[in-house]
């Protein structure tokens, strides 16, 4: 479960943007030996060499970790992204946005739920509920349009919260 799509997006893209920062940190390696010792000896290191290379042994470290955290989440072995979203105009644009996104990112998405779906066979009288029945019918095309290589799932729109263990087992 994550955050807003925004979010979500930003926390993905964090590895690839760390990976890219050590990366040119590291290729500057060589070129800050000698001002690594300058910049310890101001910041009260006493211009210990040694501690620069650790510095710097850490930063190969954390690049190596990052780079192997990038590797998992492009493996559709490992990491699958499924979408949860509901049958409204907003949601479809949100959820193509992600799709797209995730794509850039080669991260395996090929899952839909659609969530609080109003089936026709429960309407009844309540015009409401027929408004919202067509209102619905029309995104839940573009998704099955937008998707046809997908897995679609529909949840039904519930009276009460599915919350807690015994109730998602129930459900």
């Amino acid at each position: 479960d994550t955050a807003p799509t925004g979010h979500t997006l930003r926390l993905l893209n964090f590895p690839t943007v760390l990976e890219k920062g050590l990366g040119k940190l590291m290729s500057l390696k060589g070129a800050m030996g000698g001002m690594m010792g300058q910049v310890s000896r101001m910041l009260g290191g006493g211009g210990d060499e040694n501690m620069a290379d650790q510095v710097l042994g850490k930063m190969e470290g954390m690049l190596d970790i990052v780079k192997k955290i990038n590797e998992q989440f492009k493996d559709p072995g490992l990491t699958t992204f499924v979408c949860v979203c509901i049958p409204e105009f907003l949601s479809l644009y949100e959820t193509e946005r992600l799709v797209q996104e995730l794509a850039k990112y080669e991260i395996d998405t090929h899952n839909v739920v659609i969530n609080q779906v109003i089936f026709p066979d429960i309407v009844g009288a309540s015009k409401l509920l027929e408004a919202r029945v067509r209102m619905q019918s029309k995104y839940l095309e573009q998704f099955y349009d937008l998707y046809e290589d997908f897995h679609i799932v529909k949840l039904p729109l519930l009276e009460e919260e599915v919350r807690g263990v015994d109730v998602l087992k129930a459900f």
